[in-house]
């Protein structure tokens, strides 16, 4: 993988197991996924560092799903065993995305695992006026982020500005324009989820002609953030 583009955060002890692409919530990077760590010796884990955040920050951000789609298939490099295709949140919608690209490609992928996050279809390409203003009012509004850092002097750039990217990212994608992959979906849907309802997991069901698990835990939007080994080891089962 290139290195630039993804983090590596855990290493396989052999080139036959599993390795795990997962994408990041809105604003976030990979340094979200680090508790992912646990996974050392079983799973090789890359995650995805967009542009204009974290050790990126000073390249412009990705802001349309062309784009989006292009980078990704530059950035790809093929992978001995597995191939697991994660995300969180928003990032459940590229690695959908990034599913359909490697699908196309011809690329097998073994797996698709969404974690709390919107099905493709409640994507509409709906177009929304969004600038920076509007989309420091979304963090205040979601309440995941605490108010002591969107008043810190480097927020804008840090915390806002990637906020907004992802956001006209996701507003330039209509899921409803793909059709089922041919992939075995695994969704993870946290019940106190006060976010993403419980309902998008019956439209995670309709994104796959394949197998389908419903995983139900607690803790939230980011109920990732408390997994440790034994809970990761059985998302991506």
């Amino acid at each position: 993988m290139n290195s630039e583009v993804w983090q590596r955060i855990s290493s396989a002890t052999t080139s036959c197991c599993s390795t795990v692409l997962i994408f990041p919530p809105t604003g976030a990077g990979a340094p979200a996924f680090q508790s992912m760590s646990v996974l050392e010796g079983d799973i090789t884990v890359w995650g995805y560092c967009p542009p204009g955040r974290g050790r990126r920050l000073l390249e412009p951000g990705i802001r349309s799903m062309e784009e989006f789609v292009s980078k990704f298939r530059s950035s790809f490099d093929i992978v001995t065993g597995p191939l697991i295709l994660a995300g969180v949140s928003f990032g459940a919608m590229l690695a959908f995305v990034a599913a359909h690209v490697l699908e196309d490609d011809g690329i097998s992928v073994t797996r698709l695992v969404a974690l709390c996050g919107q099905s493709p279809k409640s994507y509409r390409g709906e177009r929304e006026e969004w600038n920076m203003e509007r989309a420091r009012k979304h963090m205040c509004n979601y309440g995941l982020t605490p108010k002591s850092i969107l008043d810190s002097d480097e927020s804008d750039d840090l915390f806002v500005r990637p906020t907004l990217d992802d956001l006209l990212l996701a507003q330039s994608y209509c899921g409803n324009q793909l059709k089922p992959i041919r992939i075995p979906i695994t969704c993870v849907s946290a019940i106190d989820d006060e976010i993403v309802s419980f309902g998008e997991t019956i439209r995670w069901r309709e994104a796959t002609s394949e197998s389908y698990r419903l995983i139900e835990v607690t803790g939230g939007h980011y109920a990732h953030e408390g997994f440790g080994r034994k809970e990761w080891l059985n998302v991506f089962s």
